[in-house]
């Protein structure tokens, strides 16, 4: 597990999920506020996408919601329906149960599917800065789709340099091919960590929303 206060191992991606919730565990306790001092605000650009999309008593599931930065947004851009979490980190789980903005908690791991939801179970679906930990991204889109209603959205994010290197745009592209997706909206890059002193002035993240066929 990393120093604590050493987050050079980010600008990598680990796609390894045991290290992976390590590295979250042992950060979760200072976690919002080093995410405060780097600028991000993907929870808050995604929340307000999403509320162009549906309603605000929506069900929506925050996949990878981490401490629940992204669930306080929902909240925060007016959502009042039952919001749900699921994470690979236990100890981020329970510093989001502290913001009590989820009906449920559970931990998850997206490298092993299906997930232990039923079909078309919410309106919507966020997954913010997680796919960088998820190799294969067109199972675990394929998996959110499955748990949202038809007609529900999905909102999600990739970091630039990962999202050309993964080809993210062929595999949305072909998600809607295959009837999967009807829509897709596909950010320009955007600020990701732009005071994060290893990699701010490099890396960006562009913002996905799709509708779910």
């Amino acid at each position: 597990m990393p120093d604590a206060d050493d987050h050079a191992w980010l600008r990598h991606g680990s796609t390894s999920s045991t290290g992976v919730e390590k590295s979250y565990d042992g950060w979760a306790p200072t976690y919002n506020k080093t995410l405060a001092e780097w600028g991000y605000r993907a929870p808050e650009e995604a929340a307000k996408m999403l509320r162009s999309s549906i309603a605000k008593n929506s069900v929506i599931l925050d996949a990878g919601c981490g401490t629940g930065l992204t669930g306080i947004a929902l909240r925060g851009a007016g959502f009042r329906g039952p919001i749900d979490g699921l994470d690979i980190s236990t100890e981020s789980l329970e510093t989001a149960k502290i913001s009590s903005v989820y009906r449920n908690l559970r931990q998850a791991d997206f490298q092993h599917l299906p997930l232990e939801i039923a079909d078309g179970s919410y309106d919507a679906l966020t997954c913010i800065g997680v796919l960088t930990y998820v190799p294969e991204t067109e199972g675990i889109l394929r998996e959110f789709a499955r748990v949202v209603r038809k007609g529900g959205t999905l909102i999600f994010t990739q970091r630039d340099d990962l999202f050309h290197e993964r080809e993210l745009q062929k595999t949305i592209e072909a998600l809607i091919d295959k009837g999967i997706f009807s829509t897709a909206s596909i950010s320009e890059p955007k600020p990701y960590l732009p005071d994060n002193p290893d990699f701010g002035d490099e890396i960006g993240v562009i913002y996905i929303s799709v509708s779910v066929t």
